[in-house]
This record gives C-alpha cells, sequence and structure tokens, in this order.
C-alpha cells in the first residue's frame, strides 16, 4: 500500500512538472504571436493624398475621385471639396489617385481649372483643363504612390 502511494506522488510530481513546462512554453508562445501582431499593427503608415481643384466653379457637371478603398466616388455636390480640396488617408500601396472633372461652360468664354494631387503635402500632379464657350471638357490627373 505504502508503495502505491509513493507511486502515485511521483507520477503526480512528474504530471505538475510537465504541466508547467507545457503552460509555461504555451504562454512564450501567446506572447511571441500577441507581440508580433502587436508590431504588425504599429508598423502600417498612412499616406495623406489631397485632390485639388483651382478656379473650382458652377460650371463643373461632377466630380470623381478614388476614395481610400481604391473606389471612385463620383459627386456633384461641390460642397463636398471644400476651398476645392478633398483629403484621404491611405494605407495601401501602390494606390492610384485620380480626379477627373465634367465641365459644362454654358458662358461666353473659355474657362481653365487646373487639378492637383497632393502627397504627404507635396504637388506629385498638376494638369491643367480647358472648356471651350458654351461646350463640354472632361480633364483629369492621375498619380501612383508606391
Amino acid at each position: 500500500m505504502l508503495s502505491e502511494i509513493i507511486q502515485f506522488i511521483n507520477h503526480k510530481k512528474i504530471f505538475m512538472k510537465n504541466s508547467t513546462i507545457l503552460f509555461s512554453c504555451l504562454f512564450a508562445l501567446v506572447s511571441i504571436i500577441g507581440f508580433s501582431c502587436k508590431k504588425e499593427a504599429e508598423e502600417i503608415i498612412f499616406t495623406e493624398v489631397e485632390y485639388g481643384i483651382l478656379d473650382i466653379d458652377e460650371s463643373i457637371v461632377s466630380i470623381t475621385y478614388i476614395d481610400a478603398s481604391g473606389n471612385p466616388v463620383v459627386i456633384d455636390d461641390l460642397s463636398q471639396f471644400v476651398n476645392g480640396s478633398k483629403k484621404i488617408s491611405v494605407s495601401t500601396k501602390p494606390f492610384t489617385a485620380r480626379l477627373e472633372l465634367l465641365i459644362n461652360n454654358t458662358t461666353n468664354n473659355e474657362k481653365s481649372y487646373t487639378l492637383g494631387i497632393l502627397v504627404n503635402g507635396d504637388v506629385v500632379a498638376i494638369k491643367p483643363v480647358y472648356c471651350p464657350s458654351s461646350g463640354m471638357a472632361l480633364g483629369e490627373v492621375e498619380f501612383t504612390i508606391q
């Protein structure tokens, strides 16, 4: 009987020792995975893209730009381009920024606009667009961020 009790205690010690090692390994593994995931999340770098239109006016029928998800957005409400500008933040690269205008000039004078794309405050693409009197025009500017 005494030998059975000693044998039971020895098995329990081995089990406890192995359990402690197992739990220590699991804790270390979870810690490493958690740190690794946290580190990846911290490395996401956002890039500010600003679309700009100089001399924005009522002759602009629609504005199309690429949003942060990479999808085109068509708007006809010019108030969404406050002071002729729209900013987005992107994290995916490469990212193709694109701005397009549809113009319907009902005046007797030619109209001109300047389209621009800024990345983190630096002008990276600029293009003049002209619309004849009593005419329509389509203008666009594009830049790919690497």
